[in-house]
């Protein structure tokens, strides 16, 4: 079970967020405020592992009481419920784990509670895996394993950095993808660059992290326009993004300069 605190100011719509909530059968409902200040508090005394909360609150912006909530000692998940389809990108900015658009309804509360599972789970991994590490005098934590709990399915399979060729964003989930498959996750792109970020993997748009190791070539097709093809199971291209272009090209002029650099 899940402990989750509702942060929403309107009664009628917390009462029905908790509905749907507890109709998941995997929800606890640990207590609700109806503003910023009264969340920051129960959130503090209660310390849920989740918080779902319209992201216009009375007195403080939504977004601000996560970058708050980070600040705890146990800081809870986020998701985000709203009827603004305008504020996606500054959620995902402070890692919420999903942006609920109301009219909320039962398979999206159960999809954002999915996705909040996957993140515990990957969560206690991760600790476990330090944990273990660091039991063993001199072993170091392997930090290169990708636990990836594939959507749909009670499976929880572990990736080498290397196996990666991509994560792409798409359809509300993100794919990772290999030289063998493509695997759906309810992962936020957010987590896998936290996970595989820096060399060789870039960030080429909002919806796409690639190993470039594993890209077949780079297409070069206007101003800061390029395709690239990736070595995974379909030969996939992917589009970069204007600012992604930025990264890409100081990403080939620091190859093309580890080339030519005298031996």
């Amino acid at each position: 079970m899940i402990s989750v605190v509702i942060i929403e100011d309107e009664p009628i719509a917390a009462k029905y967020l908790a509905k749907l909530l507890c109709a998941t059968g995997r929800v606890e409902i640990a207590g609700e405020a109806p503003d910023a200040e009264g969340g920051l508090r129960l959130c503090a005394q209660l310390r849920p592992e989740a918080v779902f909360m319209d992201i216009r609150l009375p007195s403080q912006d939504g977004i601000s009481l996560a970058q708050r909530l980070h600040l705890l000692p146990q800081p809870p998940l986020v998701v985000f419920t709203t009827g603004y389809a305008d504020r996606a990108s500054d959620a995902f900015r402070v890692a919420a784990v999903d942006y609920l658009i109301k009219p909320l309804n039962a398979a999206q509360v159960a999809e954002a509670v999915a996705r909040l599972e996957v993140r515990k789970v990957m969560e206690r991994i991760c600790r476990e895996k330090r944990m273990a590490a660091s039991a063993r005098e001199g072993e170091a934590v392997d930090e290169d394993l990708l636990p990836v709990k594939v959507a749909g399915e009670d499976v929880v399979r572990f990736l080498t950095r290397r196996e990666v060729v991509a994560a792409v964003r798409r359809d509300r989930r993100t794919w990772i993808h290999t030289v063998r498959e493509e695997i759906p996750t309810y992962f936020a792109i957010s987590d896998v660059l936290r996970w595989l970020g820096g060399a060789p993997f870039l960030q080429v748009s909002r919806e796409t992290l690639v190993n470039m190791q594993a890209v077949e070539s780079v297409v070069h097709y206007g101003d800061r326009l390029y395709q690239l093809q990736l070595r995974d199971r379909s030969g996939s291209t992917v589009e970069v993004s204007r600012s992604g272009a930025n990264r890409l090209s100081a990403y080939l002029k620091l190859r093309r300069e580890a080339v030519d650099a005298p031996a």
